[in-house]
């Protein structure tokens, strides 16, 4: 299963969303591999509803980082200014 880090919160705990699932695990932030960052894909082993294994998986950040530019590019490139107008 991949999930996604999305954040880190106090206590130590990374909060992973399951792509899959359609739910949040809480990771203490040992189990991470080193440089993990928010953004970041993982490939996650679950095993009675909790995080047994977990492996970064920089193929899909890496892709997911270049769609997500390319989206802001495209909408960038649209940007004809505002309509309204400084008094």
């Amino acid at each position: 299963m991949r999930g996604v880090l999305d954040r880190f919160e106090d206590g130590g705990v990374a909060v992973i969303i399951a792509e899959q699932a359609g739910r949040e695990f809480h990771v203490p932030l040992r189990y991470l591999p080193e440089g993990s960052r928010a953004g970041m894909w993982f490939t996650l082993s679950i095993e009675s509803g909790r995080v047994v294994d977990i492996e970064a998986d920089l193929t899909q950040t890496n892709e997911r980082a270049d769609k997500a530019e390319e989206l802001l590019a495209r909408l960038r490139s649209k940007n004809t200014g505002s309509r309204f107008k400084r008094k």
